[in-house]
């Protein structure tokens, strides 16, 4: 089966504020997951631009990894290792989708926080959002829009507890 043919199948269905996050066969990614103990080591925003024609049927997605940058999400799933999961945002947040996607556009471009991705093995983080790691990033848009209330940042993963998703699809298998 091709990698894309769960992703291709829910594709119009994802929006903008959405969580797609990853569990990659790596050996650090499987350092993180052994640390948070969850199924996945690497979270991103998912944008999309389908209000404009030409980009109705391209995903992307906004993550921290050197530093914070735009891919198309096709692309990332086809050259990745691993199992790809993604959490829509419940209806009920609809309206703040489109001040999710500015947020997280206008921090393209900033700088991977290693230094807090190392203390958050060890213990929970403050957001300062001057830079980001994955999870972190994620965290802050929901922060900045008023979804989620301010606090340590959450690990990739964990954003199960908070209750502001729909059901978590897994759209990549591991290969």
């Amino acid at each position: 089966m091709d990698k894309l043919t769960e992703y291709n199948s829910v594709r119009p269905y994802m929006r903008s504020g959405d969580l797609i996050e990853w569990g990659s066969a790596s050996l650090f990614g499987g350092a993180i997951r052994l640390v948070t103990g969850k199924k996945v080591n690497h979270s991103s925003i998912l944008l999309s631009l389908d209000k404009y024609e030409e980009f109705k049927d391209r995903r992307y997605v906004l993550e921290a990894n050197r530093k914070v940058e735009l891919n198309i999400l096709s692309y990332r799933i086809r050259e990745f290792k691993g199992t790809v999961f993604w959490s829509p945002l419940k209806p009920k947040y609809d309206h703040l989708r489109g001040q999710i996607a500015k947020w997280a556009l206008d921090r393209e471009g900033k700088d991977y926080d290693y230094q807090s991705l190392l203390a958050n093995m060890f213990g929970k983080v403050s957001m300062d959002g001057k830079k980001f790691f994955c999870s972190e990033y994620y965290h802050m848009a929901m922060v900045a829009v008023g979804i989620l209330p301010e606090g340590k940042a959450a690990r990739p993963g964990e954003f199960e507890k908070f209750n502001i998703h729909g059901r978590i699809m897994q759209i990549v298998y591991r290969s």
